[in-house]
């Protein structure tokens, strides 16, 4: 007997109300029922935001404004629901009142076939720095991101988010002439005159001095120089390299 090919019947298209899935929902069953998910998971994900510093891509855009190239905008994705928002800080006398560029929801890929479900992932933005993407038919040029994206894309390593020598020349500008000064005050932490002090007194010297590190930076200056890996730092070598 030959085989009966029975008709498929195509996805209808989104009808307005709610959501894509919502609308997919309700072609699949008469009673839509809500997504199941894992609550703890949830949570954790709506924790973790990417944000970037962007402007347009000049070069890529249709018609662009001649003072489109003064805005600047930040770009955020929420690994939760998997959304993106864009906000454009004011700039004054730029003509541009800022605010919400782009209400959080979620995003197709630019140029993608009509249909369900070819959103914008993470992956679409966590690209190499300088680099374009297109948001809802709009060319941005991510510029720059925040340290929480970089400490993902480089799995936490600090050296690929801070520069020792950038954080030598921050200390050594903010305390010209005053190495003798830092010198005698970590000669005062060292009680049994080792040439050695806790990491602890490095970072109470650090902000006693109001050297301005953030976090960051004190742990990378930490890990420099604890070079025996046991919680202290010579401080002449410090003192030495750093300020003189």
């Amino acid at each position: 007997e030959p085989q009966v090919e029975f008709p498929s019947m195509p996805l209808p298209p989104y009808n307005g109300f709610g959501s894509e899935h919502d609308s997919l929902a309700s072609y699949f069953n008469l009673i839509p029922k809500p997504r199941k998910y894992d609550a703890t998971k949830q949570a954790t994900l709506d924790a973790i935001i990417f944000r970037w510093k962007a402007k347009f891509d000049m070069d890529k855009m249709t018609a662009p404004n001649p003072d489109d190239h003064k805005r600047r905008f930040v770009v955020s994705y929420f690994m939760g629901d998997g959304t993106i928002s864009i906000y454009e800080p004011p700039i004054q006398n730029s003509g541009f009142m800022g605010g919400k560029f782009l209400e959080r929801q979620r995003v197709k890929r630019h140029k993608s076939p009509v249909g369900f479900g070819d959103w914008m992932t993470e992956n679409d933005l966590l690209i190499e720095l300088p680099g374009t993407v297109w948001i809802n038919q709009y060319p941005f040029v991510l510029l720059e991101t925040d340290k929480f994206t970089l400490r993902y894309v480089n799995k936490g390593k600090i050296d690929s988010i801070v520069s020792i020598d950038s954080i030598h020349d921050k200390l050594r500008r903010k305390a010209r002439g005053m190495s003798t000064e830092i010198l005698n005050v970590f000669r005062m932490l060292d009680e049994d005159q080792s040439g050695r002090v806790s990491l602890d007194d490095l970072v109470n010297i650090i902000r006693k001095f109001n050297f301005d590190l953030d976090e960051d930076e004190l742990i990378a200056l930490m890990q420099r120089w604890d070079t025996n890996k046991d919680g202290s730092v010579r401080y002449d070598d410090f003192v030495s390299a750093v300020f003189d």
